[in-house]
């Protein structure tokens, strides 16, 4: 072979190598979502107007384990209610739907109802998760109030998360 060709050879077989490791990825993200057994970690709040902020993905997370949910967010030096500067929800998984979409030109979608362990209402949970991992979340606590958050879908055991004070 010229050198040409074995530049382009060792080029295909890295362009093949990252095709096989995305397809893996995949696999392994649409296993942990049909398991229901995942954190969501996010990186980005986006607020009401657009704007995002930096968040910490070690303290503002969804994590999603069989029937149960934990979602938390906090902020760095304000005060909250569960100890990190926000607020820690946990509860139960309600009519859990999930949507492997084939082609990559769309996001697989999460979809959950949540019954609170204690306290009132009915929140209600979307994720967007693109074949990378990367994921977007958008949870409706209740009447015109949501939050919407910008992260990546792990598996639990590789997380990292620190979990506050609950507060329903």
């Amino acid at each position: 072979m010229s050198k040409k060709e074995q530049q382009q050879f060792i080029k295909q077989q890295k362009k093949e190598e990252k095709a096989q490791r995305a397809a893996e990825d995949k696999q392994e993200l649409t296993l942990l979502l049909e398991k229901k057994f995942f954190v969501f970690q996010a990186s980005r709040l986006i607020g009401a107007q657009g704007r995002s902020y930096s968040v910490s993905p070690n303290t503002n997370f969804l994590v999603v384990v069989d029937s149960t949910v934990t979602f938390q967010f906090a902020f760095d030096q304000l005060v909250g209610w569960n100890g990190l500067g926000g607020a820690t929800f946990e509860g139960y998984i309600d009519n859990y739907v999930f949507t492997n979409n084939e082609s990559s030109q769309k996001p697989m979608m999460v979809e959950s109802k949540v019954i609170p362990a204690t306290g009132s209402g009915r929140p209600y949970f979307t994720i967007k998760v693109y074949d990378n991992g990367l994921a977007d979340l958008n949870l409706i606590m209740g009447g015109p109030d949501h939050i919407r958050m910008s992260g990546r879908i792990v598996n639990p055991k590789q997380s990292g998360i620190y979990k506050g004070q609950t507060i329903w």
